[in-house]
């Protein structure tokens, strides 16, 4: 019988999702999805490969419940940090600080670029965690437009183009090449939207919370 992490049975159950989920992510931040096997992720998550098979049928259907929590968790944190910023364009700088940290600490990038790799029914799972994501962006830029802050377009377009762009990114280490690079992705992004010159240095330059 396998050892209890927990205090119970929920809890053991609770525990051994969470340490499958940091094992997955921890593996895709080293190597491609494709490359990685149930066998790896049970020994770096210091469990058994029967339990592993005891949460997940398979790798995919992992993939897809870490990739639930993980945007569950940053729409929760997120819709937290926009509710005291009216102004849609330091929301929308926000946004992209938040989305680009979300990569960083949940390696989720190879997590996002999979739905060719996986089966349909894989693939539409995963549009719609990255939809869920989506919804808070396109908010933020119909409510720039509605204040003539970015100009028209097709918002649906913009926001493909502009995770395009954050998918692109990896933020460096050191905290002032990091803060450099957070600086240079922003104004591309404010910029690409139409955001006047006026509007990208104010906004640049204002003081936000890291989230860290």
């Amino acid at each position: 019988m396998p050892k209890i992490i927990g205090e119970s049975l929920a809890s053991h159950r609770e525990l051994t999702r969470a340490r499958l989920f940091e094992a997955l992510g921890s593996l895709m931040g080293e190597q491609s999805f494709e490359s990685i096997t149930m066998s790896q992720i049970a020994e770096r998550a210091g469990v058994g490969r029967t339990a592993v098979y005891n949460h997940f049928a398979d790798k995919e259907v992992l993939l897809l419940a870490y990739m639930r929590e993980v945007t569950s968790e940053f729409a929760r944190v997120l819709t937290q940090r926009l509710e005291a910023e009216p102004d849609p364009l330091m929301r929308l700088r926000i946004y992209i600080r938040s989305h680009l940290q979300m990569i960083g600490r949940y390696h989720v990038k190879a997590g996002m670029g999979l739905r060719r790799q996986m089966s349909g029914q894989g693939a539409s799972h995963l549009h719609d965690h990255a939809g869920l994501v989506g919804e808070v962006l396109i908010g933020i830029l119909d409510e720039a437009m509605e204040r003539g802050l970015i100009a028209e377009q097709n918002t649906l377009g913009a926001v493909h183009l502009i995770h395009a762009t954050l998918q692109g990114q990896r933020l460096p280490k050191n905290p002032e090449h990091r803060e450099s690079a957070l600086a240079l992705v922003e104004t591309f992004i404010l910029r690409g939207l139409g955001a006047s010159e006026e509007n990208v240095r104010q906004v640049t330059a204002s003081s936000v919370a890291s989230g860290e």
